[in-house]
């Protein structure tokens, strides 16, 4: 649940940071979606994006304790 949380949250962060990189790049002043159709769009493909790399950190941190624990009892 914490990770869907913080996914939901990073999904908002990355939406403004790619918003803030092409405003940058292009010289815009701000950026229109058109509809709220795209603006869900790419909040549940940075949600997803966000939700794999959290649970593939999570997936890496929990081997790393077995690998841990398994070298300590050798």
């Amino acid at each position: 649940m914490i990770r869907a949380g913080v996914a939901a949250f990073l999904s908002v962060f990355l939406l403004l940071f790619e918003g803030f990189i092409v405003i940058k790049l292009k010289g815009y002043t701000g950026i229109y979606f058109g509809d709220i159709q795209l603006l869900v769009s790419v909040l549940a493909m940075n949600f997803f994006f966000a939700f794999s790399i959290l649970t593939h950190i999570k997936i890496w941190i929990e081997n790393k304790g077995i690998e841990e624990t398994e070298a300590g009892m050798k």
